[in-house]
């Protein structure tokens, strides 16, 4: 969205955050982008850390690199050690990737792409945590 001085206006607000998560090319474009070995790639995933989350997408850094318009399986983790449970398991779309610096390190900006019902319900309870309010104990698995 485009705001009266032709800057991009975000729509939904933002919340700064520091999760660690894990993502993955979705299937729909594995046979188009693949992480290659000096990514740490496991299975197919590898390490993020989410920077900003919202009700219209994810900001989060990695050392991969992730073409524009490629979706995403994303999972954002608790923070309860390296075992810790998913706090959302999403499909993301890339809007944006900026390479940070010569580590190499990416930023990049996703939306959410086509949800299931609880998936957004996931994503409704954990912005409702990061404002502060309690979750309904009823929504929770």
């Amino acid at each position: 969205m485009s705001g009266q001085n032709g800057l991009i206006v975000r729509r939904n607000a933002r919340y700064e955050v520091a999760l660690p998560a894990r993502l993955r090319v979705a299937a729909e474009h594995q046979g188009v982008v693949a992480f290659g070995a000096s990514t740490g790639a496991r299975d197919g995933w590898v390490h993020a850390d989410v920077m900003d989350f919202g009700s219209g997408g994810v900001g989060m850094m990695s050392q991969a690199f992730v073409p524009r318009g490629v979706n995403l399986d994303l999972e954002i983790m608790s923070l309860e050690g390296q075992g810790g449970d998913v706090l959302l398991a999403c499909r993301v779309k890339v809007m944006r990737v900026v390479m940070t610096d010569r580590r190499p390190a990416y930023l990049i900006g996703t939306s959410f792409a086509g949800q299931s019902p609880e998936s957004l319900r996931k994503i409704d309870d954990l912005i409702a945590l990061l404002e502060g309010e309690p979750v309904n104990p009823d929504s929770q698995d």
